[in-house]
């Protein structure tokens, strides 16, 4: 593989924390492909998102066609990067993060088909067009790497530009109306419960959208030809994934085993109970986890039979984890969390207000604000 930094600025601005560095140090020790002696050591939920096979499943059932050129955007610690580099003639994978652009490094050392670009895509000068773009995970992040008025609009419009003329945009994206999400699971990226439910309170962040504005969306940069798939639980750890061909029913919904990321939350009601109405009333689309599209330019068609889906099974040791972050909350535990949660914010802020209201706050703001002013010129 070939690593290219030059459009690296220097700076690291999205990561979990020190938990990547351990996450490198299992990579280097034991190989993604030895993940259970990995989560031996250690089980927290950064490592088993970020080396858990199940990841793979979002793409490792796609039909890419032969000889195809690929661009990843946002290869995180590089959980599929390595299955793209299976599927296609070459790929050139793009991470904002020179630690995380390190975990790929271990994970595809010998992959001789991949260029790892370390830098902001909106910085990195390109002189390709590719057959597919990726963005697992990525456009929800779109305002805060995107500096314009319309940041979702501008992205795609930058994304358009270097797909070829019958080319594919794939995307795997949260439904902002996901089930999970009214069952009272954090929102994946505010952490606020019903945050996206409600129409997201910070109207310029981080978003997910529903599958009707997602249509609007990618339809507003010309991508009018699209197709939705259905992973589930969600995209992160998809074990089953539906289609409009391929809709759950009473038996294949049992196939999919839901989980809750934040360790310390727990939902009021389970979730597969809620969708069986949903589905027969033929709604599973709006309350859907996550999506996976594909879009283009041109009309297409793909061919594949979900019925016999090849996906990295649910192990022992990975159910374990699944039903170990799946606990549901009686209603009246619920509330009594949320209205604590809700005390604690409040404390939290009286004591902020108190703090920039008293006397030697607003005595030392002149130094504040000099030293803020020398550090930025």
């Amino acid at each position: 593989m070939k690593v290219n930094y030059d459009f690296y600025t220097g700076k690291d601005t999205y990561c979990d924390g020190d938990i990547e560095k351990d996450i490198i140090k299992y990579l280097d020790k034991f190989g993604e492909e030895n993940y259970k002696e990995i989560f031996k050591e250690d089980i927290r939920w950064p490592v088993f998102y970020h080396i858990s096979p199940i990841r793979k499943n979002i793409l490792n059932w796609y039909p890419f066609k032969e000889n195809s050129e690929v661009l990843e955007i946002g290869a995180g610690m590089g959980a599929i990067t390595g299955v793209l580099c299976d599927k296609a003639k070459f790929v050139t994978s793009i991470e904002l993060s020179k630690q995380r652009a390190l975990a790929i490094q271990k994970r595809c050392k010998n992959r001789d088909n991949l260029e790892l670009i370390v830098g902001n895509f909106n910085d990195i000068k390109l002189d390709k067009k590719f057959d597919y773009i990726t963005l697992i995970g990525v456009l929800e992040y779109a305002p805060l790497y995107t500096n314009t008025e319309n940041p979702f609009y501008d992205f795609l419009m930058q994304i358009k530009k270097l797909l070829k003329k019958d080319g594919k945009l794939l995307i795997a994206i949260e439904n902002q109306f996901g089930m999970k999400y009214f069952t009272g699971a954090l929102e994946d990226h505010t952490g606020k419960p019903y945050d996206g439910i409600i129409g997201y309170e910070n109207k310029n962040g981080i978003r997910t959208f529903g599958k009707n504005q997602l249509k609007e969306l990618l339809d507003s940069v010309n991508f009018k030809y699209t197709k939705f798939y259905y992973p589930m639980p969600d995209y992160k750890l998809p074990n089953i994934i539906y289609s409009d061909e391929y809709m759950p029913n009473e038996e294949n919904i049992k196939e999919y085993l839901p989980y809750i990321s934040e360790e310390t939350m727990q939902v009021v009601y389970d979730e597969k109970l809620a969708y069986l109405d949903i589905i027969k009333n033929n709604q599973f689309d709006f309350f859907a986890n996550s999506y996976f599209i594909e879009a283009s330019l041109q009309d297409f068609e793909t061919r594949l039979d979900l019925s016999k889906q090849n996906l990295v099974k649910v192990d022992e040791n990975i159910e374990k984890f699944y039903k170990n972050h799946y606990k549901i909350f009686s209603l009246k535990e619920h509330v009594e969390l949320e209205k604590k949660l809700m005390e604690e914010n409040k404390k939290l802020k009286e004591q902020i207000n108190s703090m920039l209201n008293s006397k030697s706050w607003k005595i030392t703001k002149p130094i504040r604000d000099f030293k803020t002013w020398i550090n930025k010129n």
